[in-house]
């Protein structure tokens, strides 16, 4: 089952409460990004009921975007809000994956990252068009991508 984005990024909000840390939007792009390309290559389906877009910092979820850009560069102060108005459960199977996610990236600044995720030969370098908005990441892309840094 794909997610609304918001739910996703409630449950990485709440592992960063839970290990008394805070997480800024630009994190929380990323890290819900990450999971939906992990979701893709391990379990063949996505994690996220929308598109990616190329962004010029890297993979965009736009609605996630737009809920969190009140916050700025700041931490986020959860839960947040899906786009229509309820979160989802999230199966057993997703919580683990968003879990193994949190431990292995979310340490990480928003900077780093939109690094890992902005690198020559991503799937975010191969759609993104400067000064072009609305360009999605292809979910086929995306997968080969994650199997590839699964497979390393």
């Amino acid at each position: 089952m794909a997610y609304d984005p918001a739910t996703v990024a409630n449950h990485f909000l709440d592992l960063a409460t839970a290990k008394g840390a805070r997480l800024t939007p630009m994190q929380l792009i990323k890290l819900t990004y990450i999971a939906h390309g992990f979701s893709l290559a391990l379990y063949h389906r996505p994690l996220i009921n929308e598109p990616v877009e190329a962004w010029r910092y890297g993979p965009v979820i736009p609605s996630l975007y737009r809920v969190l850009k009140n916050y700025g560069s700041g931490p986020v102060a959860g839960p947040l809000a899906a786009r229509w108005g309820r979160t989802q459960e999230i199966d057993s199977s997703d919580q683990e994956l968003i879990e193994a996610v949190f431990d292995k990236y979310g340490s990480l600044s928003g900077t780093q990252l939109s690094f890992l995720t902005h690198k020559k030969g991503t799937p975010w370098e191969k759609a993104y068009e400067p000064d072009v908005y609305g360009v999605e990441l292809d979910d086929d892309e995306i997968q080969t991508h994650y199997e590839e840094l699964l497979a390393r």
